[in-house]
């Protein structure tokens, strides 16, 4: 059965089971920086989104006024994070070459800088092409020279005279050897998505004093081979021009603070804040109604990792966890809210975070 991996992560679209591989197995032939150089992208786009849909107009709801949504959105991902270099000198590989001179000798470590190319790591993140995936491939000759160096070494070492050494290097057969042993390393590939796509369920409620709150979220649930999927945010919103001395003041002002949390399994927990200011202004047309306002917040996502190396790749610790900032920054958009239907509206809103272009929809029951 094809795995998926980040299943219905807030029901949003995003499976990689497009290339047979659940995330956390593309992982485990990673080590922590080059997990993290994958997965960045993901962090980015994600805390983009989570950080979108919170509201639809500049005007907060009056008392008892709510609506009931379903917001949609795409944070596309720039061409320039669909790859990578992969980091060679993190990872280390051990060889035991007692059978290449018929004696015990220690063991030869390496890292993948002395074994592979170094001319040519780029390999596709997260989003990257599912098509492409990148190759370490092996520097054979290199390689079959650390063996001799290693041998002689050890050889040397035993007190064996440097006539005998010679000898059993030449049987040995070192470049044969490399040859047969099949090093050439695949890294994995991407999941060949243009943009993430998030779907997102939530309610806002006016309370006193121009004071607005909004909660967002899914129940928890048991994800196959994954396990246990829970997201829950909420925030709230002020009325900022009721405490402007100016009667009838032609716009609609409002600061709001939001934060998000998603968690699926043991493998990824996601945290999101976003301060921002909304102007605008809205009118009603009898029963139809339209407004518009630009938007500017300040934002913050956290993306902790944990997930299992394959023990055949020889490490010591065999649960890798790491923790991805994204760079906090400004978000600027805008956005057009209209109300075609009686007691519903629709709303599009557009904003450019540092990282990602984002594209929200909105439609709802809303009242008051």
């Amino acid at each position: 059965m094809i795995k998926k991996v980040l299943v219905l992560v807030l029901m949003l679209t995003l499976a990689v089971g497009a290339f047979g591989q659940t995330l956390e197995e593309n992982l485990g032939t990673m080590l922590s920086d080059n997990a993290q150089m994958y997965l960045q992208p993901l962090g980015d786009a994600f805390g983009s989104s989570m950080n979108s849909g919170w509201y639809h107009r500049s005007r907060v709801h009056k008392m008892l006024g709510f609506d009931i949504s379903v917001k949609a959105m795409i944070a596309a991902v720039p061409e320039e994070s669909e790859f990578f270099n992969f980091a060679l000198n993190e990872n280390e590989m051990e060889f035991d070459l007692d059978d290449l001179v018929g004696r015990d000798i220690n063991p030869l470590s390496l890292t993948f800088a002395d074994i592979y190319y170094e001319s040519d790591t780029r390999t596709p993140t997260f989003f990257g092409p599912a098509d492409s995936a990148g190759l370490l491939v092996t520097n054979q000759g290199h390689l079959a020279g650390l063996f001799e160096d290693h041998l002689r070494q050890e050889l040397a070492a035993a007190g064996v005279p440097a006539a005998a050494i010679d000898v059993a290097i030449a049987n040995a057969n070192i470049s044969g050897e490399v040859a047969n042993l099949d090093l050439d390393f695949p890294l994995p590939p991407g999941i060949g998505l243009p943009a993430l796509p998030l779907v997102m369920p939530q309610i806002s409620l006016g309370l006193p004093m121009g004071v607005e709150l909004t909660v967002r979220g899914f129940p928890e649930a048991e994800l196959e081979d994954i396990g246990t999927f829970s997201m829950y945010g909420g925030g709230v919103r002020v009325n900022i021009d009721q405490f402007i001395p100016i009667p009838l003041f032609p716009v609609d002002i409002t600061a709001g603070a939001f934060y998000s949390q998603m968690s699926i399994g043991d493998l990824i927990e996601s945290s999101n804040t976003s301060i921002g200011l909304q102007v605008g202004k809205s009118m009603n047309l009898l029963i139809f109604g339209v407004g518009v306002y630009v938007d500017a917040a300040y934002e913050m996502s956290s993306l902790s990792i944990g997930y299992d190396v394959d023990p055949s790749y020889g490490i010591e610790n065999d649960r890798i966890q790491f923790d991805m900032e994204t760079d906090p920054g400004l978000r600027l958009g805008a956005g057009l809210h209209l109300k075609l239907i009686p007691l519903t509206y629709f709303n599009v809103h557009v904003s450019q975070t540092p990282t990602n272009s984002v594209l929200t929809a909105g439609f709802g029951i809303s009242l008051r």
